[in-house]
This record gives C-alpha cells, sequence and structure tokens, in this order.
C-alpha cells in the first residue's frame, strides 16, 4: 500500500498536466493574437514552457520512484517520456479538425525539455 502511495504521488503530477496537454491539443482552434508574429511567438514559447513543466514533473517522479540513482536510467527516462509524448501529441492534433502536425513543433517540445534538463543540472 506504501509503494503504491508513492507511486500515485509521483506520476499523478505529470499525467495531470499531460492531461492538460491532450485537452489543449484537442481543441480545433487555441486562442492567440491576431497578429502573426506575435501569435508564433506565443504559441511556440507555450509548446517550449509547457514541455519544460513536463520534463520537471516526470523526473520529480522517476526521482522519487527509481531506486538505483547510480544508473543512468534516472535521467533519460523523462526525456525519453517527453519525446514519445511529444510525438503522440502532434499525432493526435492531426486528427483533430482544422490542426495539423509538425516536426517543428516537437522540436520546440524538445527545446523545452532539454532547457529544463540544462538548467536543472547546472549547465545554464
Amino acid at each position: 500500500m506504501k509503494k503504491l502511495k508513492k507511486i500515485i504521488i509521483a506520476y499523478l503530477p505529470p499525467t495531470l498536466w499531460a492531461t492538460m496537454i491532450f485537452l489543449l491539443s484537442s481543441q480545433s482552434v487555441l486562442p492567440g493574437f491576431e497578429e502573426s508574429p506575435h501569435d508564433f511567438i506565443f504559441k511556440k514559447t507555450a509548446h517550449i514552457v509547457v514541455y519544460l513543466v513536463l520534463y520537471l514533473l516526470l523526473k520529480r517522479a522517476t526521482d522519487i520512484t527509481i531506486k538505483n540513482k547510480s544508473s543512468k536510467k534516472h535521467l533519460f527516462i523523462p526525456i525519453l517520456i517527453c519525446l514519445i509524448y511529444a510525438v503522440s501529441d502532434e499525432f493526435h492534433q492531426s486528427l483533430v479538425p482544422g490542426r495539423y502536425a509538425t516536426l517543428r513543433d516537437i522540436g520546440y517540445d524538445m527545446l523545452g525539455v532539454g532547457t529544463a534538463f540544462l538548467r536543472k543540472y547546472d549547465f545554464i
């Protein structure tokens, strides 16, 4: 029971955050600015920030649940999960009327993940 509680406490926040990403991706039209450059900057910054947070939540979860800290696994599992989720999110968007998938958005998502990783380990 104690282990289940630990897993729930660890993985509930990233699951809720991923659900929020899914719900936003399900919208045919997202709010934005009328001016194209501002809209582009706003939406791409949102990609970066949303996946930066997802990485941090997943990193926290793996830190709580993975016992062997000498393994590099706890460093790369959150990155891999974020990449898989970013790809699946773009696929999901391709199924939503009025939305389309782009590899560029996956790049912005992973830019957020990379920024969080570098900041977490004091590279920047």
